[in-house]
């Protein structure tokens, strides 16, 4: 009876407080019983179930920190373009070490009036050495081939090294003919190897001795005007003119008459001096009066020609004689007379360069009686 009291009491009382009345349905959801007189929120408590979702895992992001060591740097990855297949990155590989030639300039000078020399020098601006022996040059004028040959002359420079960096100087020599003088012409110069077909579509490079980091830089251009020849050198031209017994001495000497004449362009400088040399050959191979020497016929004497009978300038001549021994002295053995010899006489000069030799001597047959 008591029990039953206790709840009437708290039934009652939860309907005096305003509280809401909760109602069970058959599917056992808990609707509330909405009392009209009570104002305030509505709360709809959801019962629990038993199959419930099962929680997804979170991972927490650890707060930045900061190292003070080495400097970590991730491996680079492939990037992909869209519809476009991965691709590795290969290394950059390393270049051969090779030489590389290059003519650092070029000159010209004359030889003589048909020949010049082109002057030179190389210089490998590659990685490696090359050797000397390896290196030749090709020049052409105007696209011909003009003359070349190896950079090297010495036999013992053939298996020496031209380092990167180094350089060296040679000269090879090329023909004038056919070049007219005045005229401008275009000098090329190639090293290592000579072109064919020059200036064509066709153009190649053949006969190069060793590889090179780049070809293109093989060849240097000159402008190449032909001068006109320098003046030849001075020449002493000797003619026997005549030959006389001497007003001197007509039993002993005769006296030979000739020309000394300068037929070069050049003059024959103020400090030079001449020399003269007479001398007879027999002409008719008799022994009793075969008096020839060795050498060049028996001597009849010779002199220093004075400053008044050199013909120091170009086309200057000078008419000049000489007394010739024919008899006795110490040195001198007396001709026999009445035969037929030939006297000779030969200048030679010193201090200056003669062009031509073979015309420094004449020779004049005379009978002696």
């Amino acid at each position: 009876m008591k029990k039953i009291f206790i709840l009437f009491l708290f039934i009652a009382g939860a309907t005096g407080s305003n509280a809401q009345i909760k109602k069970i349905d058959s599917s056992g959801v808990v609707r509330p019983v909405i009392n009209p007189k009570v104002k305030g929120q509505i709360i709809v408590s959801t019962p629990q179930q038993t199959n419930t979702t099962p929680t997804t895992n979170v991972s927490m992001v650890p707060p930045k920190q900061t190292a003070t060591g080495m400097l970590y740097t991730p491996a680079s990855t492939t990037t992909q373009t869209p519809n476009q297949p991965i691709t590795a990155t290969n290394p950059t590989p390393t270049p051969t070490a090779l030489p590389d030639m290059v003519i650092t300039n070029i000159s010209f000078s004359p030889n003589t009036s048909n020949t010049y020399a082109v002057n030179y020098s190389l210089k490998n601006v590659g990685t490696a050495p090359v050797k000397k022996g390896l290196l030749s040059v090709q020049g052409y004028i105007n696209g011909a081939p003009a003359g070349g040959g190896n950079s090297t002359s010495l036999t013992s420079e053939i298996n020496q090294l031209l380092n990167p960096g180094e350089s060296m100087s040679s000269r090879n020599t090329f023909s004038t003919n056919g070049i007219i003088v005045g005229n401008a012409y275009t000098f090329e110069l190639c090293v290592n190897g000579m072109k064919s077909n020059v200036g064509t579509a066709s153009e190649t490079w053949v006969g190069q001795e060793f590889s090179e980091l780049n070809f293109t830089n093989n060849v240097i251009q000159s402008s190449f005007t032909i001068p006109p020849p320098p003046p030849a050198p001075a020449d002493m031209e000797v003619t026997i003119t005549k030959i006389e017994k001497s007003p001197v001495d007509t039993a002993s000497f005769v006296r030979i008459y000739y020309t000394l004449k300068n037929i070069g362009e050049t003059a024959i400088p103020s400090t030079a001096s001449l020399s003269l040399q007479s001398r007879v050959e027999d002409t008719d191979n008799d022994p009793n009066t075969f008096l020839e020497t060795a050498c060049c016929g028996q001597a009849t004497g010779g002199n220093t020609l004075n400053t008044g009978e050199i013909p120091f300038a170009p086309g200057n001549m000078k008419e000049l004689f000489y007394d010739a021994r024919v008899a006795g002295g110490a040195n001198f053995s007396t001709l026999p007379k009445n035969v037929l010899y030939k006297f000779n006489i030969q200048i030679t000069g010193y201090g200056f360069t003669d062009s031509n030799n073979s015309n420094n001597k004449s020779g004049y047959n005379y009978l002696l009686h």
